[in-house]
Protein backbone atom coordinates (compact mmCIF):
# COMPACT_ATOMS: atom_id res chain seq x y z
CA UNK A 1 0.00 0.00 0.00
CA UNK A 2 2.81 2.44 0.93
CA UNK A 3 4.79 1.67 -2.23
CA UNK A 4 1.73 2.16 -4.44
CA UNK A 5 0.96 5.50 -2.75
CA UNK A 6 4.55 6.66 -3.22
CA UNK A 7 4.38 5.65 -6.88
CA UNK A 8 1.18 7.67 -7.31
CA UNK A 9 2.72 10.71 -5.62
CA UNK A 10 5.89 10.47 -7.72
CA UNK A 11 3.88 10.16 -10.93
CA UNK A 12 1.65 13.08 -9.97
CA UNK A 13 4.64 15.24 -9.09
CA UNK A 14 6.17 14.44 -12.44
CA UNK A 15 2.95 15.57 -14.08
CA UNK A 16 3.07 18.78 -12.07
CA UNK A 17 6.62 19.42 -13.25
CA UNK A 18 5.64 18.80 -16.86
CA UNK A 19 2.68 21.14 -16.45
CA UNK A 20 4.91 24.01 -15.40
CA UNK A 21 7.55 23.09 -17.97
CA UNK A 22 11.29 23.62 -17.80
CA UNK A 23 13.61 26.19 -19.34
CA UNK A 24 16.92 25.30 -17.74
CA UNK A 25 19.45 27.84 -18.98
CA UNK A 26 21.99 27.99 -16.15
CA UNK A 27 24.10 25.32 -14.51
CA UNK A 28 22.40 23.91 -11.43
CA UNK A 29 25.12 25.35 -9.18
CA UNK A 30 24.71 28.93 -10.47
CA UNK A 31 24.87 31.48 -7.67
CA UNK A 32 21.53 32.84 -8.83
CA UNK A 33 19.89 29.63 -7.64
CA UNK A 34 21.23 29.93 -4.10
CA UNK A 35 20.10 32.29 -1.36
CA UNK A 36 21.81 35.68 -1.64
CA UNK A 37 22.19 36.08 2.11
CA UNK A 38 20.77 39.59 1.86
CA UNK A 39 17.84 38.81 4.17
CA UNK A 40 15.98 42.06 3.54
CA UNK A 41 14.46 42.70 6.99
CA UNK A 42 10.73 42.99 7.54
CA UNK A 43 10.02 46.53 8.78
CA UNK A 44 8.68 46.98 12.28
CA UNK A 45 5.26 48.49 12.74
CA UNK A 46 6.94 51.80 13.67
CA UNK A 47 9.17 51.99 10.58
CA UNK A 48 8.25 54.96 8.36
CA UNK A 49 7.39 53.83 4.84
CA UNK A 50 10.10 56.03 3.34
CA UNK A 51 12.67 54.29 5.53
CA UNK A 52 11.37 50.87 4.46
CA UNK A 53 11.78 51.92 0.81
CA UNK A 54 15.31 53.26 1.31
CA UNK A 55 16.48 50.22 3.30
CA UNK A 56 15.08 47.79 0.75
CA UNK A 57 16.69 49.67 -2.14
CA UNK A 58 20.07 49.40 -0.41
CA UNK A 59 19.76 45.64 -0.04
CA UNK A 60 18.60 45.16 -3.63
CA UNK A 61 21.48 47.26 -4.97
CA UNK A 62 24.04 45.21 -3.04
CA UNK A 63 22.65 41.94 -4.37
CA UNK A 64 22.46 43.19 -7.95
CA UNK A 65 26.05 44.43 -7.78
CA UNK A 66 27.29 41.10 -6.39
CA UNK A 67 25.30 38.64 -8.49
CA UNK A 68 24.65 40.47 -11.76
CA UNK A 69 26.68 43.62 -12.42
CA UNK A 70 30.00 42.42 -11.01
CA UNK A 71 30.35 39.88 -13.81
CA UNK A 72 28.61 41.79 -16.64
CA UNK A 73 28.50 45.49 -17.43
CA UNK A 74 24.93 45.25 -18.73
CA UNK A 75 23.43 41.89 -17.63
CA UNK A 76 19.90 42.97 -18.62
CA UNK A 77 20.89 44.76 -21.81
CA UNK A 78 22.30 48.18 -22.54
CA UNK A 79 18.97 49.90 -21.83
CA UNK A 80 19.09 49.00 -18.12
CA UNK A 81 21.63 50.45 -15.71
CA UNK A 82 21.80 49.15 -12.17
CA UNK A 83 19.85 52.17 -10.90
CA UNK A 84 17.07 51.37 -13.37
CA UNK A 85 16.85 47.76 -12.19
CA UNK A 86 16.84 48.77 -8.52
CA UNK A 87 14.00 51.18 -9.23
CA UNK A 88 11.98 48.54 -11.07
CA UNK A 89 12.31 45.99 -8.28
CA UNK A 90 11.92 48.24 -5.25
CA UNK A 91 8.92 49.29 -3.19
CA UNK A 92 7.90 52.90 -3.82
CA UNK A 93 5.76 55.81 -2.74
CA UNK A 94 3.97 58.46 -4.80
CA UNK A 95 3.10 61.40 -2.56
CA UNK A 96 0.23 63.82 -3.15
CA UNK A 97 1.00 66.64 -5.56
CA UNK A 98 2.08 69.98 -4.18
CA UNK A 99 -0.90 72.23 -3.66
CA UNK A 100 -3.20 69.49 -2.39
CA UNK A 101 -5.07 70.83 0.62
CA UNK A 102 -4.98 69.07 3.95
CA UNK A 103 -8.76 69.45 4.09
CA UNK A 104 -9.29 67.41 0.90
CA UNK A 105 -10.62 63.87 1.27
CA UNK A 106 -7.63 61.63 1.97
CA UNK A 107 -7.43 58.68 -0.39
CA UNK A 108 -4.80 55.93 -0.35
CA UNK A 109 -3.82 53.01 -2.57
CA UNK A 110 -1.66 50.03 -1.55
CA UNK A 111 -0.32 48.01 -4.49
CA UNK A 112 0.97 44.45 -4.15
CA UNK A 113 2.61 42.45 -6.95
CA UNK A 114 2.48 38.75 -7.83
CA UNK A 115 4.59 35.66 -7.32
CA UNK A 116 8.16 35.95 -8.75
CA UNK A 117 7.25 39.47 -9.91
CA UNK A 118 8.20 42.90 -8.57
CA UNK A 119 6.47 46.23 -7.88
CA UNK A 120 7.14 47.19 -11.51
CA UNK A 121 4.21 45.02 -12.62
CA UNK A 122 1.85 47.60 -11.06
CA UNK A 123 3.72 50.78 -11.93
CA UNK A 124 1.37 51.60 -14.81
CA UNK A 125 -1.61 51.26 -12.49
CA UNK A 126 0.10 53.54 -9.95
CA UNK A 127 0.74 56.17 -12.62
CA UNK A 128 -2.88 56.02 -13.79
CA UNK A 129 -4.16 56.35 -10.23
CA UNK A 130 -1.88 59.32 -9.59
CA UNK A 131 -3.08 61.07 -12.75
CA UNK A 132 -6.72 60.56 -11.77
CA UNK A 133 -6.22 61.23 -8.04
CA UNK A 134 -3.24 63.62 -7.73
CA UNK A 135 -3.95 64.19 -4.03
CA UNK A 136 -3.90 60.46 -3.15
CA UNK A 137 -1.09 58.68 -1.31
CA UNK A 138 0.13 55.65 -3.30
CA UNK A 139 2.48 52.94 -2.02
CA UNK A 140 3.84 49.77 -3.60
CA UNK A 141 5.15 46.81 -1.60
CA UNK A 142 7.90 44.28 -2.32
CA UNK A 143 7.08 40.76 -1.13
CA UNK A 144 9.86 39.06 0.88
CA UNK A 145 11.92 36.70 -1.27
CA UNK A 146 11.56 38.94 -4.34
CA UNK A 147 13.64 41.66 -5.99
CA UNK A 148 17.06 40.02 -5.52
CA UNK A 149 17.95 36.57 -6.96
CA UNK A 150 15.57 33.64 -7.58
CA UNK A 151 17.52 31.62 -5.01
CA UNK A 152 15.88 33.77 -2.35
CA UNK A 153 12.54 32.13 -3.16
CA UNK A 154 13.81 28.77 -1.87
CA UNK A 155 13.17 29.68 1.77
CA UNK A 156 10.56 32.44 1.54
CA UNK A 157 7.41 32.03 3.63
CA UNK A 158 3.89 33.23 2.86
CA UNK A 159 3.55 34.31 6.49
CA UNK A 160 6.12 37.02 5.72
CA UNK A 161 3.98 38.12 2.77
CA UNK A 162 1.03 38.46 5.14
CA UNK A 163 3.22 40.42 7.56
CA UNK A 164 4.38 42.93 4.92
CA UNK A 165 0.76 43.34 3.82
CA UNK A 166 -0.23 44.15 7.39
CA UNK A 167 2.62 46.65 7.55
CA UNK A 168 1.57 48.22 4.27
CA UNK A 169 -2.02 48.76 5.38
CA UNK A 170 -1.00 50.02 8.80
CA UNK A 171 1.37 52.55 7.22
CA UNK A 172 -1.69 54.47 5.98
CA UNK A 173 -3.37 54.82 9.36
CA UNK A 174 -3.71 58.44 10.33
CA UNK A 175 -2.68 59.51 6.82
CA UNK A 176 -5.76 58.59 4.75
CA UNK A 177 -9.47 58.16 5.37
CA UNK A 178 -10.10 55.56 2.65
CA UNK A 179 -7.73 52.86 1.42
CA UNK A 180 -8.02 50.65 -1.66
CA UNK A 181 -5.89 47.53 -1.90
CA UNK A 182 -4.73 46.93 -5.48
CA UNK A 183 -3.29 43.52 -6.24
CA UNK A 184 -1.94 41.60 -9.20
CA UNK A 185 -2.11 37.78 -9.04
CA UNK A 186 -0.74 36.68 -5.64
CA UNK A 187 -1.15 40.27 -4.48
CA UNK A 188 -4.92 39.75 -4.80
CA UNK A 189 -4.76 36.67 -2.55
CA UNK A 190 -2.99 38.75 0.07
CA UNK A 191 -5.62 41.49 -0.05
CA UNK A 192 -8.40 38.91 0.37
CA UNK A 193 -6.57 37.32 3.29
CA UNK A 194 -6.11 40.76 4.87
CA UNK A 195 -9.76 41.83 4.75
CA UNK A 196 -10.86 38.35 5.88
CA UNK A 197 -8.61 38.59 8.95
CA UNK A 198 -9.59 42.23 9.72
CA UNK A 199 -13.34 42.29 9.15
CA UNK A 200 -13.87 45.10 11.67
CA UNK A 201 -11.28 47.34 9.98
CA UNK A 202 -13.11 50.23 8.31
CA UNK A 203 -10.01 51.72 6.64
CA UNK A 204 -10.14 49.45 3.56
CA UNK A 205 -13.00 50.55 1.29
CA UNK A 206 -12.46 48.18 -1.61
CA UNK A 207 -10.26 45.62 -3.39
CA UNK A 208 -9.00 45.95 -6.96
CA UNK A 209 -7.95 42.50 -8.16
CA UNK A 210 -6.11 42.02 -11.48
CA UNK A 211 -5.55 38.46 -12.75
CA UNK A 212 -7.01 37.33 -9.40
CA UNK A 213 -5.29 34.36 -7.78
CA UNK A 214 -7.94 32.49 -5.81
CA UNK A 215 -6.36 29.15 -6.67
CA UNK A 216 -3.79 27.81 -9.16
CA UNK A 217 -4.83 26.58 -12.58
CA UNK A 218 -3.34 23.15 -11.90
CA UNK A 219 -5.45 20.66 -10.00
CA UNK A 220 -2.17 19.18 -8.75
CA UNK A 221 -1.09 22.37 -6.96
CA UNK A 222 -1.77 20.74 -3.59
CA UNK A 223 1.21 18.47 -4.23
CA UNK A 224 3.69 21.33 -4.50
CA UNK A 225 4.73 21.20 -0.81
CA UNK A 226 5.80 17.56 -1.36
CA UNK A 227 7.73 18.18 -4.56
CA UNK A 228 10.60 19.61 -2.49
CA UNK A 229 11.41 15.99 -1.59
CA UNK A 230 12.56 15.55 -5.19
CA UNK A 231 13.73 18.91 -6.56
CA UNK A 232 14.20 22.63 -5.83
CA UNK A 233 13.06 24.09 -9.16
CA UNK A 234 10.10 23.71 -11.47
CA UNK A 235 11.78 25.85 -14.11
CA UNK A 236 15.08 27.68 -14.46
CA UNK A 237 15.13 30.70 -16.75
CA UNK A 238 17.92 32.85 -18.14
CA UNK A 239 17.14 35.67 -15.64
CA UNK A 240 17.33 38.29 -18.38
CA UNK A 241 14.26 40.27 -17.28
CA UNK A 242 15.22 43.22 -15.04
CA UNK A 243 11.68 43.41 -13.63
CA UNK A 244 11.06 39.87 -12.37
CA UNK A 245 12.40 36.36 -11.88
CA UNK A 246 12.17 33.96 -14.83
CA UNK A 247 12.85 30.90 -12.67
CA UNK A 248 10.17 29.25 -10.52
CA UNK A 249 11.09 27.33 -7.38
CA UNK A 250 9.12 24.49 -5.86
CA UNK A 251 8.86 26.51 -2.66
CA UNK A 252 7.28 29.42 -4.53
CA UNK A 253 4.47 27.12 -5.63
CA UNK A 254 4.19 25.60 -2.16
CA UNK A 255 3.88 28.98 -0.46
CA UNK A 256 1.25 30.10 -2.97
CA UNK A 257 -0.73 26.95 -2.24
CA UNK A 258 -0.52 27.53 1.52
CA UNK A 259 -1.67 31.13 1.04
CA UNK A 260 -4.70 30.29 -1.10
CA UNK A 261 -5.80 26.80 -0.04
CA UNK A 262 -8.70 28.04 2.14
CA UNK A 263 -10.08 30.63 -0.28
CA UNK A 264 -12.20 28.11 -2.19
CA UNK A 265 -13.67 26.46 0.91
CA UNK A 266 -17.46 26.53 1.06
CA UNK A 267 -17.10 27.75 4.66
CA UNK A 268 -15.13 30.85 3.65
CA UNK A 269 -17.29 33.77 4.78
CA UNK A 270 -18.27 36.26 2.06
CA UNK A 271 -16.30 39.50 2.07
CA UNK A 272 -17.96 42.69 3.21
CA UNK A 273 -15.92 45.13 1.09
CA UNK A 274 -16.68 45.83 -2.60
CA UNK A 275 -14.48 44.12 -5.18
CA UNK A 276 -13.34 45.02 -8.70
CA UNK A 277 -11.89 42.13 -10.71
CA UNK A 278 -10.36 41.92 -14.17
CA UNK A 279 -9.09 38.67 -15.62
CA UNK A 280 -8.67 36.57 -18.74
CA UNK A 281 -10.74 33.45 -19.38
CA UNK A 282 -7.61 32.07 -21.10
CA UNK A 283 -5.34 32.57 -18.06
CA UNK A 284 -3.00 29.55 -17.76
CA UNK A 285 -1.50 30.50 -14.37
CA UNK A 286 -4.53 30.87 -12.11
CA UNK A 287 -7.98 29.31 -12.15
CA UNK A 288 -10.19 32.08 -13.49
CA UNK A 289 -13.37 29.99 -13.21
CA UNK A 290 -12.69 29.78 -9.47
CA UNK A 291 -12.08 33.53 -9.36
CA UNK A 292 -15.39 34.16 -11.11
CA UNK A 293 -17.17 31.83 -8.68
CA UNK A 294 -15.54 33.68 -5.77
CA UNK A 295 -16.64 37.04 -7.18
CA UNK A 296 -20.26 35.95 -7.63
CA UNK A 297 -20.57 34.05 -4.34
CA UNK A 298 -18.18 35.71 -1.91
CA UNK A 299 -18.26 39.47 -2.63
CA UNK A 300 -21.05 42.00 -1.99
CA UNK A 301 -23.66 41.80 -4.75
CA UNK A 302 -24.28 44.91 -6.87
CA UNK A 303 -21.34 46.77 -5.31
CA UNK A 304 -18.54 45.58 -7.55
CA UNK A 305 -17.74 44.66 -11.12
CA UNK A 306 -15.79 41.91 -12.86
CA UNK A 307 -14.33 42.34 -16.35
CA UNK A 308 -14.15 38.90 -17.94
CA UNK A 309 -12.00 39.00 -21.10
CA UNK A 310 -12.64 36.00 -23.34
CA UNK A 311 -11.64 34.87 -26.82
CA UNK A 312 -12.48 32.24 -29.41
CA UNK A 313 -10.13 29.90 -27.53
CA UNK A 314 -11.81 30.39 -24.12
CA UNK A 315 -13.55 27.61 -22.25
CA UNK A 316 -16.85 29.20 -21.21
CA UNK A 317 -18.99 26.29 -20.00
CA UNK A 318 -20.19 25.90 -16.39
CA UNK A 319 -19.25 29.44 -15.37
CA UNK A 320 -20.71 31.22 -12.36
CA UNK A 321 -23.32 33.77 -13.39
CA UNK A 322 -24.07 37.12 -11.76
CA UNK A 323 -25.24 40.45 -13.11
CA UNK A 324 -22.04 42.34 -12.26
CA UNK A 325 -19.83 40.23 -14.56
CA UNK A 326 -19.15 42.00 -17.86
CA UNK A 327 -18.02 39.65 -20.62
CA UNK A 328 -15.71 41.30 -23.15
CA UNK A 329 -13.70 40.20 -26.18
CA UNK A 330 -9.97 40.05 -25.50
CA UNK A 331 -8.70 39.97 -29.09
CA UNK A 332 -7.14 43.17 -30.42
CA UNK A 333 -6.07 42.76 -34.07
CA UNK A 334 -4.40 46.17 -34.15
CA UNK A 335 -1.89 44.85 -31.60
CA UNK A 336 -1.78 41.26 -32.97
CA UNK A 337 -3.32 40.11 -29.67
CA UNK A 338 -5.24 36.82 -29.96
CA UNK A 339 -6.11 36.46 -26.29
CA UNK A 340 -4.94 37.87 -22.95
CA UNK A 341 -2.29 36.15 -20.86
CA UNK A 342 -2.10 36.19 -17.08
CA UNK A 343 0.89 38.50 -17.43
CA UNK A 344 -1.00 41.02 -19.58
CA UNK A 345 -3.59 42.51 -17.30
CA UNK A 346 -1.81 45.27 -15.38
CA UNK A 347 0.46 46.57 -18.16
CA UNK A 348 -0.39 49.29 -20.68
CA UNK A 349 0.41 48.92 -24.39
CA UNK A 350 2.70 51.95 -24.06
CA UNK A 351 4.84 50.46 -21.28
CA UNK A 352 8.52 50.96 -22.24
CA UNK A 353 9.55 47.52 -20.97
CA UNK A 354 6.62 45.14 -21.60
CA UNK A 355 4.46 47.17 -24.00
CA UNK A 356 3.74 46.75 -27.69
CA UNK A 357 7.02 48.51 -28.55
CA UNK A 358 8.77 47.56 -25.32
CA UNK A 359 12.27 46.23 -24.78
CA UNK A 360 11.27 42.77 -23.50
CA UNK A 361 9.44 39.95 -25.31
CA UNK A 362 8.29 36.74 -23.59
CA UNK A 363 9.55 33.99 -25.90
CA UNK A 364 11.34 31.61 -23.53
CA UNK A 365 9.06 28.70 -24.47
CA UNK A 366 11.18 28.28 -27.60
CA UNK A 367 14.49 27.95 -25.73
CA UNK A 368 17.38 30.40 -26.04
CA UNK A 369 19.36 28.19 -28.38
CA UNK A 370 16.66 27.95 -31.03
CA UNK A 371 16.17 30.07 -34.13
CA UNK A 372 12.48 30.33 -33.21
CA UNK A 373 13.38 32.13 -29.98
CA UNK A 374 15.35 34.85 -31.75
CA UNK A 375 12.76 35.26 -34.48
CA UNK A 376 10.05 35.51 -31.81
CA UNK A 377 12.02 38.26 -30.05
CA UNK A 378 12.99 40.24 -33.14
CA UNK A 379 10.31 39.76 -35.81
CA UNK A 380 7.12 41.73 -35.19
CA UNK A 381 5.57 40.73 -38.51
CA UNK A 382 5.71 36.98 -37.86
CA UNK A 383 4.53 36.96 -34.24
CA UNK A 384 1.28 37.29 -32.30
CA UNK A 385 0.54 37.77 -28.59
CA UNK A 386 -1.39 35.31 -26.45
CA UNK A 387 -1.47 33.06 -23.42
CA UNK A 388 0.70 29.98 -22.99
CA UNK A 389 -0.84 27.07 -24.83
CA UNK A 390 -2.19 29.18 -27.68
CA UNK A 391 -1.96 27.49 -31.07
CA UNK A 392 -0.35 24.17 -31.99
CA UNK A 393 3.33 23.20 -31.87
CA UNK A 394 4.36 26.74 -30.99
CA UNK A 395 2.51 28.36 -33.89
CA UNK A 396 -0.77 30.20 -34.34
CA UNK A 397 -1.85 30.47 -37.99
CA UNK A 398 1.81 30.06 -38.94
CA UNK A 399 3.03 32.79 -36.57
CA UNK A 400 5.30 32.44 -33.57
CA UNK A 401 3.70 33.31 -30.24
CA UNK A 402 4.92 35.84 -27.70
CA UNK A 403 3.31 35.39 -24.31
CA UNK A 404 1.15 38.44 -23.71
CA UNK A 405 2.96 41.14 -21.75
CA UNK A 406 0.52 44.06 -22.09
CA UNK A 407 -3.21 44.71 -22.05
CA UNK A 408 -4.57 46.34 -25.23
CA UNK A 409 -7.73 47.18 -23.24
CA UNK A 410 -5.80 48.86 -20.43
CA UNK A 411 -7.38 52.33 -20.86
CA UNK A 412 -10.89 50.85 -20.84
CA UNK A 413 -10.06 48.84 -17.72
CA UNK A 414 -8.68 51.76 -15.72
CA UNK A 415 -11.72 53.87 -16.55
CA UNK A 416 -13.82 51.09 -15.04
CA UNK A 417 -11.55 51.09 -12.00
CA UNK A 418 -12.06 54.83 -11.54
CA UNK A 419 -15.84 54.39 -11.73
CA UNK A 420 -15.62 51.59 -9.17
CA UNK A 421 -13.64 53.80 -6.78
CA UNK A 422 -16.05 56.71 -7.17
CA UNK A 423 -19.07 54.46 -6.61
CA UNK A 424 -17.67 53.08 -3.35
CA UNK A 425 -16.54 56.34 -1.73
Amino acid sequence: MLSSRLSWITGSLSSLFLLFGSNAMFAADSALYRASGANIPLPSSQTPFSEYVATTQTYIQRVLEQFYFQEHEAPFGSAYRIDDVVDMRSPYQISPDEGCLATQAKLGFLLTHGLTDSPYLLRDISASLHTQYPCALIRGLLLPGHGTVPGDTLAMDYQDWLAITDYGVDSFRGEVDSLYMVGFSTGTSLSVRYVDAHRADELVKGLIMLSPAITASSGLAFLSPYLSWFRDWLSEGPESDPARYESFSVNAGAQFYQLTKDLTDAQFAPLTVPVFMAGSADDSTVNMSAAREFFCAKTPSNEGVMLWFQSEQSQTSDLAQCSTVQELQSAAPEYRVINLAHTSMSISAGNPHYGAQGQYRMCLQYGLASDDYWQCVRDDKQTVYGESGLGTDGRYDGNLIRRGSFNPHYDFMVEKIFKFIESTQ
